[in-house]
C-alpha cells in the first residue's frame, strides 16, 4: 500500500503541471478519445464507470451510471480495492490529468483500465451527454449573459478556470494584479467550467486555464494554458 501511495503523490505533481488533454497517460497507455470511450462502453456492456474527481464535481455533472472515488483523497487506494477486478474499469475526471493518475494506480492494482482522453471537457466538446442532480449553478455563466458581458466593455480578459485546476488557481493571482492595475480599462470575466457547461459547450473547450481577449467584441486573443503575468501583461499591452 506503500508503493501505491507514493505513486499517487508522484503522478499528482505530473497531473498538476497542466489541466489540458494529454496524448497518453502517466503509465504509457494511450487514452480513448470520447467517441471511442463511448464506443468500447458498449462494446464491452459490463463495466464500472469511475469518475475520480471530487464529489461536489460529480454532484453538477457526471456521466450516467458512474460511481465517484475522489482521487485526491487519501483513502483512494483503499476505496478503489473495492471495485469488482473482474470487470474493466472506464475512468475519466475533468480533463485528464486526475484519470491519468487514477489510472495508472489501477493498472498496479491489477485492474483492466480504459481511460477518458480529455476528460469531460471533451466529452462535451463533441456533443456528448451528461447526467446532473438538478443542483442549481447561480454564478455561472450562460451564453446569453457570456455574450451581453462581452458586448458590454471595450477590453474583457475572460480566464476560464475551475476551483480543483492548480495552474488556474496559480494563475489567478497574476489576473487580479492586471485588474487592479488596469481598473476602468479591463474588464475581467472568471468562467468556471464546472459551472457554466453552456459556455464550456458552446466553445468546445477541452482544456483549462484558457484565456481569450476581447477587443470591441472581437475575439483577439486564444490560448490554453498557464500563462505568467508577464505573458499576460504582453498581450494586453497589444490592445490597451
Amino acid at each position: 500500500m506503500n508503493k501505491i501511495t507514493n505513486s499517487l503523490i508522484l503522478l499528482s505533481l505530473v497531473a498538476l503541471a497542466s489541466c489540458g488533454t494529454a496524448n497518453k497517460s502517466t503509465d504509457g497507455s494511450t487514452p480513448l478519445d470520447p467517441t471511442s470511450f463511448k464506443g468500447k462502453m458498449e462494446e464491452i456492456i459490463s463495466f464500472t464507470l469511475l469518475d475520480v474527481r471530487t464529489p461536489e464535481e460529480f454532484a453538477m455533472n457526471h456521466l450516467d451510471g458512474s460511481k465517484n472515488i475522489d482521487v485526491s483523497a487519501a483513502n483512494f487506494a483503499e476505496l478503489a480495492a473495492n471495485v469488482d477486478k473482474t470487470k474493466p474499469v472506464m475512468v475519466y475526471c475533468k480533463s485528464g490529468g486526475r484519470s491519468a493518475t487514477a489510472s495508472a494506480m489501477l493498472r498496479e492494482m491489477g485492474y483492466t483500465v480504459y481511460e477518458l482522453e480529455g476528460g469531460i471537457l471533451k466529452w462535451q466538446s463533441v456533443g456528448l451527454p451528461l447526467a446532473s442532480n438538478g443542483s442549481k449553478n447561480d454564478d455561472g455563466y450562460s451564453l446569453a449573459r457570456y455574450t451581453e458581458e462581452i458586448a458590454a466593455s471595450p477590453l474583457v480578459l475572460v480566464d476560464f478556470q475551475a476551483t480543483w485546476c492548480g495552474p488556474c488557481r496559480m494563475m489567478a493571482p497574476h489576473i487580479e494584479a492586471l485588474k487592479e492595475k488596469y481598473k476602468d480599462q479591463l474588464t475581467v470575466l472568471k468562467v468556471d467550467t464546472d459551472k457554466s457547461t453552456e459556455v464550456s459547450q458552446h466553445f468546445g473547450i477541452s482544456g483549462i486555464p484558457l484565456v481569450k481577449l476581447y477587443k470591441e467584441g472581437k475575439e483577439v486573443y486564444d490560448k490554453t494554458g498557464y500563462h505568467s503575468q508577464e505573458e499576460l501583461q504582453t498581450i494586453l499591452d497589444k490592445y490597451l
